[in-house]
């Protein structure tokens, strides 16, 4: 029996050590660890590697370990590099400012690290700035219990936010500090029915040939899911989101962001329903939401799908490139 025992933990060894550095103690499988995303990790990646769609093992099943534990992932661990492991990468991505190609590369794996590494935050409050702030104003926008700006920064709406939301769940009240209990609750309700928010109606300006009527169709579908090349009420990937809003007006636009950019005719002054251009993954438009007023646009994001977000957002402001308006 002792000599069996020997011959396993030299193949567990053996198995992952192209994959990965370990820790004491080794984990060698998931479905024999039954791996807990509340538990701490006790390894890193190796950032030498590329994890791409289509890969399979134990590189895959750790990945998929991690961005669920973080939320990010919300499917079985199984090991295959498919769709629903792509995306939760991408949105990893786009929250920490990486480039959005849904491959865990070498700055993917290291933020990973960077992040088992740090101390998890027992709480988060009034001052503090970041994109776990901003992954939490986004989650409480979709559950519809925030209407700010999603820019990272725990304000006196966020705080606000955070007091109903402890009040709706019978969360221990801690006067507007997000606990780690409290952080964890929000990041896996999947319940997207919380209370009307009242969105301030916005003014139409007269220069504008598309009227608020996109926008009350825009706001039809806030929470529904990002799909990579999604074109339906099930899930939209940015431009798939735009044409179908349009289309319901009865207004034909192209698929792609590009063919909508150009498409459009230049404005130098914002009006409600422009629609709104950013250079993300790739040099020229490649991102496009629907202006909504008050600094703010809609549009279907790769961490919370159809959502509200700001022009004045760190991330946003340094990656807009202009609007055009349709019609």
């Amino acid at each position: 029996m002792k000599k069996s025992n020997v011959t396993r933990e030299a193949l567990v060894v053996t198995s992952i050590a192209a994959g990965f550095f370990f820790g004491a103690p080794l984990v060698a499988d998931a479905s024999e660890q039954n791996l807990d995303p509340t538990q701490p990790n006790t390894y890193q990646f190796n950032t030498n590697q590329i994890l791409r769609y289509g890969h399979t093992g134990y590189s895959v099943r750790f990945l998929q370990f991690e961005l669920k534990k973080q939320n990010f992932y919300y499917e079985t661990i199984d090991g295959l590099y498919g769709p629903q492991t792509q995306d939760a990468v991408r949105r990893f991505q786009k929250l920490y400012d990486l480039k959005i190609d849904g491959i865990a590369g070498v700055e993917t794996l290291q933020k990973l690290n960077d992040i088992i590494l740090k101390p998890k935050p027992k709480f988060l409050g009034l001052g503090d700035e970041g994109p776990e702030v901003e992954q939490i104003q986004e989650k409480l926008m979709r559950l519809n219990y925030y209407n700010g700006k999603i820019d990272g920064i725990f304000g006196k709406v966020t705080e606000s936010s955070i007091i109903s939301y402890q009040e709706k769940y019978k969360i221990v009240d801690t006067k507007g500090l997000a606990t780690e209990e409290t952080i964890d609750h929000i990041l896996k309700n999947k319940n997207i029915k919380g209370p009307t928010i009242r969105i301030k109606k916005v003014q139409v300006a007269s220069t504008n040939s598309v009227d608020s009527s996109i926008i009350s169709i825009a706001m039809n579908y806030l929470g529904v899911p990002y799909v990579w090349g999604g074109t339906s009420p099930s899930g939209f990937d940015c431009s798939g989101y735009l044409q179908y809003v349009f289309a319901e007006k009865g207004i034909t636009i192209p698929r792609t962001v590009a063919g909508i950019w150009n498409h459009g005719q230049s404005v130098e002054k914002l009006s409600v329903g422009d629609v709104v251009f950013f250079q993300t993954y790739k040099k020229g438009p490649s991102h496009a939401g629907i202006y909504i007023g008050n600094g703010n646009f809609i549009h279907s994001g790769l961490s919370n799908g159809i959502s509200i977000a700001s022009l004045d957002s760190n991330y946003w402001k340094s990656r807009y490139l202009g609007a055009k308006r349709i019609g």
